[in-house]
């Protein structure tokens, strides 16, 4: 019991000693696509981590392991990854937003670990369709059909009322 809480006790160590020199340097450039979000990132170093939509780490598409470079991002289609989609009336359109989280550690989060979350508006154009359109006058059709006369009959009654 005491060797494995020893044991726990330097693996907490060795995490909280190991520094990461690493983070993001300025701000992510986001893309606001016709179907997609793109956002990407320069680090100041070669960045060894994970790019995911918030909630959705192990959901094929939803995340991007990047190791090696200094540029990393993920782009994700309007109808994955839980992308949350609003209308707004004023102004007409519809905001297109989610919650990415850069993570610099492949297994644990650090403090230069950032969340952005990420908002497109795509603003809903007024379009006036015209198109002429002919209309004719309506024809009228004569219809006879041949009706027997009706027969009346006529009864006098006695100590009518």
């Amino acid at each position: 019991m005491q060797l494995s809480l020893v044991c726990l006790a330097l693996c907490v160590a060795s995490v909280v000693a190991i520094p990461i020199d690493n983070g993001v340097e300025g701000e992510p450039e986001i893309e606001c696509g016709s179907t997609s979000i793109t956002i990407s990132f320069n680090t100041q170093n070669n960045f060894e981590g994970h790019v995911y939509v918030k909630g959705r780490y192990a959901e094929p598409g939803c995340r991007n392991d990047e190791n090696g470079r200094q540029t990393a991002g993920i782009s994700l289609d309007f109808s994955a990854c839980g992308v949350k989609r609003t209308r707004s009336e004023n102004p007409k359109g519809v905001f297109v937003e989610t919650t990415v989280i850069i993570s610099f550690h492949p297994l644990f989060e650090t403090k230069i670990d950032r969340a952005y979350r990420i908002q497109c508006f795509y603003m809903e154009a007024d379009k006036t369709v015209s198109q002429e359109l002919e209309v004719s006058m309506l024809t009228t059709g004569f219809a006879t059909e041949v009706v027997p006369m009706p027969i009346c009959r006529y009864e006098i009654l006695e100590g009518g009322p």
